[in-house]
């Protein structure tokens, strides 16, 4: 029995690196259809990218020039391998409107929608799978309804309504919290971050608890604002999850041999409950780094967001393509690390083919 199972780890190795094999060739067609997308999205824009820089007043001569200097007389196909290779160097052009570099304006705005929705998420997650434990512990009882009902507003609040609401409740009424934007520059003048990554920065590089406080008071409202959906998601997959595994026959046996509910519910029960909703909560957040462009608007959150609205409003195409081609591989690559950590973390993948 032992000589079997030793010889079929090094196949279960196998397996497992097989299948990551398999999950990454198959992300590659998927993210070369996203940079034929974001590439296109440019050439559908309404107007001449060249009257965006020249204005309507140019002459045809002036805008025959940009139109050579930029490349967009060439064919479709020879544009886009050059697209390609610029993306692959880091390279995605300049802003029509402001003159700059978008790789430029990406590092400050990339690093704090990341921020915005770590921190959402870690909300959601904590206060998610609390919720859906309680619920599944006393099923049908005014504990599981009222989680239940919590979890059920979440999904259904409109999130643009319920930031206006926030703001006017938190920041309004009550001044508790700031409005907005990620802290106020009149009070640290002397802070000049070199990455968008702000309370890293303030902690590590700075030292400063006073600033640290000061970036997390802005970042409260805004990140449970946005960690509202993705808390009744997980809380409702929790639920579900846990109210399977307590109906399982080792549960039964260990509260007959006389363990008390809550090591069973700890120890046993939502170590096997909560293995999809890690996965779930990796989904989650590819959708949160995508999908935080009405939370960043309300708030004055500068991250990609707000740059996409921007961009959209002043018809700016490079910034658009750009971060349309960030969010979705964004969005892949976690879809992809979620799945590749599901086969590792569920022992029942991981020993698949032992047999």
């Amino acid at each position: 029995m032992g000589r079997d199972n030793i010889a079929a780890r090094p196949y279960n190795s196998a397996l497992m690196l097989s299948h990551i094999l398999r999950r990454l060739l198959a992300a590659v067609p998927m993210l070369l259809a996203i940079s034929i997308a974001s590439f296109l999205l440019l050439h559908l824009l309404p107007g001449d990218p060249t009257a965006v820089l020249l204005g309507q007043e140019a002459t045809p001569e002036a805008m025959a020039q940009v139109r050579e200097e930029l490349g967009l007389n060439r064919p479709l196909h020879i544009q886009y391998i050059d697209f390609l290779g610029n993306v692959l160097r880091g390279d995605f052009g300049r802003s029509f409107f402001s003159g700059r570099p978008v790789a430029d304006e990406l590092v400050m705005r990339v690093p704090a929608t990341i921020e915005l929705a770590l921190a959402a998420m870690i909300i959601a997650s904590i206060v998610g799978i609390s919720l859906g434990v309680l619920a599944s512990v006393k099923p049908r009882s005014v504990v599981d309804f009222a989680c239940l009902g919590i979890a059920l507003i979440g999904v259904s609040m409109p999130i643009f309504w319920l930031g206006f609401l926030a703001q006017q409740m938190m920041a309004g009424k009550l001044g508790l919290l700031p409005f907005g934007g990620r802290y106020n520059a009149a009070n640290w003048q002397g802070f000049e971050p070199d990455t968008g990554f702000f309370i890293a920065e303030a902690i590590f590089t700075y030292g400063s608890p006073e600033l640290t406080l000061e970036l997390l008071h802005h970042l409260t409202l805004p990140a449970f604002v946005l960690a509202t959906v993705p808390t009744a998601l997980i809380a409702r997959m929790t639920r579900a999850n846990m109210l399977e595994v307590l109906s399982q026959d080792y549960i039964r046996t260990a509260r007959a041999k006389g363990l008390a509910m809550t090591p069973v519910v700890i120890r046993h029960a939502m170590r096997n409950a909560l293995i999809p909703v890690i996965t779930s909560i990796g989904t989650q957040f590819g959708y949160m780094l995508g999908g935080a462009v009405l939370t960043e608007t309300i708030f004055s959150w500068p991250g990609l967001g707000t740059y996409v609205v921007q961009a959209v409003i002043i018809l700016d195409g490079k910034p658009l393509q750009a971060s349309v081609l960030l969010i979705a591989t964004f969005f892949v690559v976690v879809n992809l690390l979620t799945d590749i950590s599901y086969s590792i973390i569920d022992p029942r993948l991981r020993h698949k083919g032992a047999g």
